[in-house]
């Protein structure tokens, strides 16, 4: 599974990062709220950084196509007061409560806002875009966490390597659309903690996780194969749980493939990152074995040093204003990313459905050793 290969954190000379030896609770402050609310879409009254002023040409050009395509009707307009600016939020909000946003709400802390520029100008201004050009732009506020470790022990246990495409199918699925951290970015930041620790006076009074022990057996190295085998060419489990498991994790990944990542102008992308001095997206799902392991720490090490500058959003969603067919594509890659972040939920349900009492009980008891 390709990487994300840009990494500002390597460069940041004199830090070291990994704690000195003592506790190894993570800080819980990156879990996403249940109650919160995703942002869609934020459209401001005024003209503040990016985000469109309600009168916009091309929010009225916007609410025109969208007439156009069937998603708005005589009714919408009468009820968003005959504005422009009041009929593509109506619109929008629409359209995404009826893809699962209040479940995806409920457990995803995500800001999806329609703007001009991918960012927030805040000091000057980027090169202009060209008229009529939009951008549907996801950004993480906080990281949703899912703990596999349990479910990939039971499914190895039904039949050998089922787990292991289980873990394989879920996170190549999911890093279509969103950013994850999981073991490989666990291993990359161990790497650069052990780098770190051999230019330091002590370097043996530094903790660093060991992310081996954390390891399901069938994702060790000396058992983990290069590719996994297809999900659908296991035999369905008996256990009826995780014969759902199976089917909904498959139903993901069908989902994620069935369509593209929207494309950028590779030159345009670059430019935008230059000028920004973009980080990496911040994690929109978190993948972990079991409660405080090796992966859990090192992404809580990492939260020290996330926002230090402006991460790139997750997903980039151009769309021309005044072009049907742009808008409609738009609007059906939303559609996708809705469905895959449902689906998620639902995994994490189906798993935490025999795994949670084990999961809290032990960081329980580990917050109180503490």
């Amino acid at each position: 599974m390709p990487r994300l290969a840009r990494s500002k954190q390597c460069s940041r000379t004199g830090s070291f990062a990994a704690r000195k030896r003592g506790s190894r609770l993570p800080r819980t402050g990156y879990l996403a709220n249940p109650a919160s609310l995703i942002g869609i879409p934020r459209l401001k009254a005024v003209h503040a950084g990016n985000k469109i002023s309600f009168g916009s040409s091309a929010l009225t050009v916007l609410a025109l196509t969208l007439v156009k395509i069937d998603q708005a009707s005589e009714s919408d307009w009468i009820a968003a007061g005959k504005t422009s600016s009041s009929l593509v939020e109506q619109v929008l909000r629409r359209y995404l409560a009826e893809r699962g946003q209040s479940a995806i709400a409920e457990h995803f802390e995500l800001s999806l806002t329609l703007g001009e520029a991918i960012v927030d100008r805040v000091y000057g201004e980027a090169e202009p875009t060209s008229p009529g050009q939009l951008f549907f732009v996801l950004n993480t506020e906080s990281s949703f966490v899912l703990g596999v470790g349990e479910a990939i022990k039971e499914l190895e246990g039904a039949y050998a390597g089922m787990g292991q495409a289980f873990y394989d199918a879920l996170r190549r699925s999911l890093y279509r659309w969103i950013r994850v951290y999981d073991d490989l970015d666990a291993r990359e930041r161990i790497e650069q903690m052990t780098e770190w620790a051999e230019g330091e006076d002590d370097p043996d009074s530094y903790e660093i996780p060991n992310l081996e022990q954390d390891l399901p057996p069938c994702l060790k190295d000396e058992h983990r194969s290069g590719t996994s085998r297809p999900l659908t060419s296991f035999p369905v489990p008996a256990v009826p749980r995780l014969r759902k498991l199976l089917e909904t994790t498959t139903e993901l990944q069908r989902v994620s493939h069935s369509m593209e990542r929207p494309r950028l102008d590779d030159k345009w992308l670059e430019r935008e990152r230059s000028y920004h001095s973009l980080d990496l997206p911040l994690p929109a799902v978190l993948l972990y074995f079991r409660a405080c392991d090796a992966v859990m720490a090192c992404f809580d090490d990492e939260c020290e040093y996330w926002g230090q500058e402006t991460p790139e959003p997750n997903l980039i969603i151009p769309v021309r204003a005044d072009d049907p067919a742009s808008v409609r594509q738009a609007l059906a890659v939303m559609e996708t990313l809705m469905r895959v972040l449902v689906l998620t939920v639902r995994i994490k349900t189906i798993i935490e459905s025999r795994e949670k009492p084990t999961c809290d009980s032990v960081l329980m008891s580990e917050a109180n050793s503490n």
